[in-house]
């Protein structure tokens, strides 16, 4: 049975982390090991059904198709595939109609027809997972580093290159990585702009001018002018995103447009523009460790003027046992972090203790996590 859609996120939160506590508080020490095993072979049966292109050959219930049938199509033993497609089965994904043919489960049809989902999967199975295998060696062969260089990825891509500099030698594999995040936003809501427009009083700047610093092709800086407009906003960012930018640009409406600029900047490097009323940096700073991050918020505080503030769009991680599924979802991301760059997604103590590591000046004035978000806002502010 798949997952209802007629409830509100809130409530499938509260369903979810209710059912988890009831089966964490019933296991017994051998359930759980037994579970680690259904999951891991879930995992592994959900990754060969799609390098074998089977739940393509699949259709959508009532119809099905018998196992031979994929066995002449495939070439692989029919067995084989019925058996890895019923220990897929565990986890919703497929499914079989009355008389044993194959068909979709609601979840695994909305895998494969949804392409911002279908693109999300297969970049987990076949790029987040792997990353993963590599974690143990990393921490063996440089155990305290920071190094964007000396991490699990470089060990199960088998590079020297840091994640970004290999995407950018590798252009499928950045077009790929392109299309993942753009599938992440698409598919869900926890991360999405509308966040950011209603999770801070942006009203009460009124005319202010809002620096995005890393801000990409500007699609949160697009989403608050049109929401507010007292507010001009300046997007910066590498060349790569200059085309896209300034193609979404072209396509708004004249006074929007007029309150929008795009700017070629290195967050590494001098500030460009000085005394603005905010500058903002969304989802920016957990793709470096304190030293990188320190760095590209001196270069901010440089800049600032005496009543600028830096707002801070970031995941604050939870407490630990709080919520154990919305706990569960941010350390995973966390782990894929410091997997990736050696950086991490940041608890509560430690932006604090990042702030005070930029410039005494600063104050964290306030951290708030609008409802549904996975992202949280924080104030930082020139002490007077």
């Amino acid at each position: 049975m798949s997952a209802p859609t007629a409830i509100n996120p809130q409530q499938r939160e509260g369903v979810l982390e209710s059912a988890t506590k009831i089966k964490q508080l019933s296991q017994e020490p051998g359930n759980f090991l037994i579970d680690l095993l259904v999951q891991q072979q879930q995992f592994t049966s959900i990754k060969w059904l799609l390098h074998f292109k089977i739940p393509e050959m699949i259709p959508v219930a009532p119809k099905g198709i018998s196992y031979d049938d994929l066995s002449s199509r495939t070439g692989i033993s029919s067995n084989t595939i019925r058996a890895v497609a019923r220990m897929a089965m565990t986890a919703d994904f497929l499914a079989e109609t009355k008389d044993g043919l194959s068909t979709h489960s609601q979840l695994s049809r909305s895998l494969v027809e949804d392409q911002d989902l279908a693109n999300w999967l297969s970049y987990v199975v076949n790029r987040n997972v792997p990353m993963t295998y590599g974690f143990i060696e990393a921490t063996e062969r440089w155990p305290n580093t920071t190094s964007v260089t000396e991490t699990a990825f470089n060990v199960s891509s088998k590079t020297e290159l840091s994640f970004f500099d290999w995407l950018e030698a590798n252009p499928k594999m950045g077009t790929e990585f392109g299309e993942y995040m753009k599938s992440q936003a698409a598919a869900t809501t926890d991360g999405g702009v509308e966040h950011l427009v209603n999770g801070f009083d942006w009203k009460s700047l009124g005319k202010a001018t809002i620096v995005d610093v890393g801000g990409g092709e500007g699609d949160a800086s697009f989403a608050l002018v049109h929401a507010y407009p007292e507010l001009r906003l300046i997007v910066q960012d590498l060349s790569h995103a200059k085309a896209g930018a300034q193609a979404k640009i072209a396509a708004l409406d004249a006074p929007i447009k007029s309150r929008v600029e795009w700017q070629e900047y290195d967050f590494r490097e001098v500030q460009q523009v000085k005394g603005a009323d905010v500058y903002f940096l969304r989802t920016v700073l957990h793709n470096w460790p304190d030293d990188g991050a320190v760095k590209i918020l001196q270069r901010v505080v440089e800049a600032m003027g005496p009543s600028s503030r830096i707002i801070i769009m970031d995941m604050v991680l939870p407490t630990p046992g709080d919520k154990r599924v919305f706990e569960g979802a941010l350390r995973q991301k966390d782990l894929m972090m410091r997997q990736a760059f050696n950086a991490p997604e940041r608890e509560v103590e430690d932006w604090y203790s990042l702030v005070g590591k930029v410039d005494k000046r600063l104050e964290l004035v306030a951290i708030t996590r609008p409802e549904g978000s996975v992202h949280s806002l924080l104030e930082i502010k020139l002490r007077n």
